[in-house]
C-alpha cells in the first residue's frame, strides 16, 4: 500500500482537490450504473487501493462510500455491507441489490444478515434497488415490510426471471401477491415496480412522482382506478415519464386516474401488449397525453394494438405534434398487410419528428417507401431491413431538411452513413 513517491506533485495538491477528483468518480460511477447495472467492483475500493496517501484521504470521506452494491452472499460481501455502512458515517444511501441464484445453506445465512443491515437504515435510504428472484422477494416482502422511508427519491423492485430480466407471468391475469409495505416516503420521484405491488398509507405518493415504470401487477392498483367525479378539481400531477409493460386497460371511465396523471407526460413507452381488441387500444389512447409528448416507444406489440393506434391518430391535426423522437420495436409483421390501413395519419401525426427507431418492423419500413416520410427527421436508425444498405442495423445522419425524402432516398443520398456492428445493435 505504501507508495515511495508521495513527495511527486500529484501528493501536494491541496485536499480540496483530491475531493474533487473522488467526487467526479464516484458520480461517474453511479451514473453508469443508473445506465446499466454492472457487477464492477465499487469505484471507492478502487480509489482507496492506488496508495496509502488516497487511501487515508478516502476514509475521511464518507460520502464516496455511500454507493453499496450487492451481487452475491459470500462472506467478503456481508463484511464489505458492514464495513461500508460504518464508513458511510450516516449519510444517505444508495444500495443495489441484485441476485437471481438458488441460495445455499451459507449464503442464506449472509443472505440475512445482510438484509438485516440493509433494512436497518431504512431511514438513510436515499436510492433502493432490489432486483431478485420470485422466492427471495417473497421472503423480504414477508419479513421487512413497514419500514419508514423518509428521505427515500428512488426505488426499483423487480422480480427477475431466469435470464435477468424481469419475470413475465404467462398471463397478465395471474396477479402476483407480492407486496412492500413502505411510509412516509415524502420525496419519492423515480418508482419502477415489476411483479411488486407497493403498499402506501396513501395513494398521494401518486402526485409526486416523476419518473414511473410499472408493469400489469401493480399497474392496476394504481392507475385502473374507479371513476373520478365530474365535479373533483383535476389531480395534481409530477409524472413526465412514464412505461407501461404488458398492461390491460378495458372500460376506462371517462375521467380516469390514468388521463389525470398522464396529463403532462413527456416520455412515453409501451411495451409487450397483446391481446387488446383495437377498439380498446384506441380508447386507451384517449387517455395517454399526445400534445405534451417529446419521445414515443412502442415496443413489442401485436397487430391488433398497432391497428387501435393507428386509428387513434385520424383526425384533421397533427396527433403527436411536438414528438421529437419515435420508436417502433417488433411489431407483428402481418398487421399492415391485414388491415391495409394506409400511413397518412400516422406520417402526419409527427410533424416535428426528428429521430426514428425502426427494429424488425419491416412492413412498416416497406410502407413508408411509399410516403413522403418525416420533413424534420434527421437521424433514422434501422435494424432487420433486408437489403444490402440496411443490413442488421444501420444509423443515418441527414440534412435538417429534405427534399426527395422517402428511405430509398435516404439509402441512395445521405453522405453521413454508419453501420454499428452486431455487438452494439439495440
Amino acid at each position: 500500500m505504501a507508495n515511495p513517491d508521495d513527495e511527486v506533485a500529484i501528493y501536494q495538491f491541496p485536499l480540496e482537490i483530491f475531493h474533487s477528483i473522488f467526487d467526479y468518480l464516484v458520480s461517474e460511477d453511479r451514473y453508469q450504473l443508473e445506465a446499466g447495472t454492472s457487477e464492477k467492483p465499487i469505484v471507492s475500493f478502487t480509489i482507496s487501493q492506488v496508495s496509502q496517501r488516497w487511501r487515508d484521504i478516502a476514509l475521511e470521506l464518507p460520502f464516496i462510500w455511500t454507493n453499496i452494491r450487492i451481487f452475491h452472499f459470500r462472506d467478503s460481501q456481508r463484511a464489505m455491507v458492514k464495513k461500508l455502512l460504518v464508513r458511510t458515517k450516516g449519510l444517505p444511501l444508495s444500495i443495489t441489490l441484485e441476485y437471481n441464484k438458488p441460495l445455499t445453506a451459507a449464503q442464506k445465512k449472509n443472505c440475512w444478515d445482510i438484509l438485516l443491515e440493509i433494512m436497518s437504515c431504512a431511514s438513510r435510504w436515499e436510492v433502493l434497488r432490489i432486483a431478485v428472484n420470485e422466492d427471495l422477494f417473497t421472503q423480504i416482502c414477508g419479513n421487512f415490510g413497514g419500514r419508514q422511508a423518509p428521505i427515500l427519491q428512488r426505488l426499483e423492485l423487480i422480480i427477475l426471471g431466469s435470464d435477468k430480466r424481469p419475470h413475465r407471468r404467462m398471463s397478465p391475469f395471474i396477479v402476483s401477491p407480492l407486496y412492500l409495505e413502505l411510509s412516509h416516503t415524502h420525496l419519492l420521484r423515480h418508482l419502477v415496480l415489476f411483479g411488486v405491488r407497493l403498499r402506501m398509507p396513501s395513494p398521494t405518493y401518486m402526485e409526486k412522482l416523476e419518473v414511473l415504470s410499472l408493469d400489469y401487477t401493480p399497474g392496476m392498483d394504481m392507475l385502473d382506478r374507479p371513476s373520478l367525479p365530474a365535479e373533483s378539481p383535476p389531480l395534481q400531477t409530477r409524472l413526465r415519464d412514464l412505461s407501461l409493460d404488458g398492461m390491460v386497460f378495458r372500460n376506462l371511465p371517462t375521467r380516469s386516474y390514468l388521463s389525470e396523471y398522464t396529463a403532462f407526460l413527456t416520455t412515453l413507452s409501451l411495451s409487450n401488449m397483446f391481446g387488446h381488441l383495437s377498439a380498446d387500444v384506441t380508447s386507451l389512447f384517449k387517455h395517454l397525453p399526445t400534445i405534451t409528448l417529446r419521445e414515443f416507444s412502442l415496443l413489442n406489440v401485436d397487430f391488433a394494438f398497432w391497428n387501435g393506434f393507428l386509428n387513434s391518430m385520424v383526425g384533421p391535426d397533427p396527433r403527436y405534434p411536438a414528438v421529437e423522437k419515435l420508436c417502433l420495436q417488433n411489431i407483428e409483421e402481418y398487421s399492415v398487410q391485414i388491415t391495409q390501413l394506409p400511413l397518412t395519419d400516422f406520417i402526419q401525426g409527427f410533424p416535428k419528428l426528428e429521430i426514428l427507431d425502426l427494429y424488425n418492423v419491416l412492413h412498416i419500413t416497406n410502407s413508408l417507401k411509399r410516403c413522403a416520410i418525416f420533413p424534420c427527421i434527421h437521424t433514422l436508425r434501422v435494424r432487420g431491413v433486408q437489403g444490402a444498405s440496411y443490413k442488421d442495423l444501420c444509423e443515418v445522419d441527414t440534412p435538417p431538411f429534405l427534399d426527395l425524402s422517402s428511405l430509398p432516398w435516404l439509402q441512395r443520398k445521405v453522405p453521413n452513413f454508419k453501420r454499428n456492428p452486431m455487438d452494439k445493435a439495440y
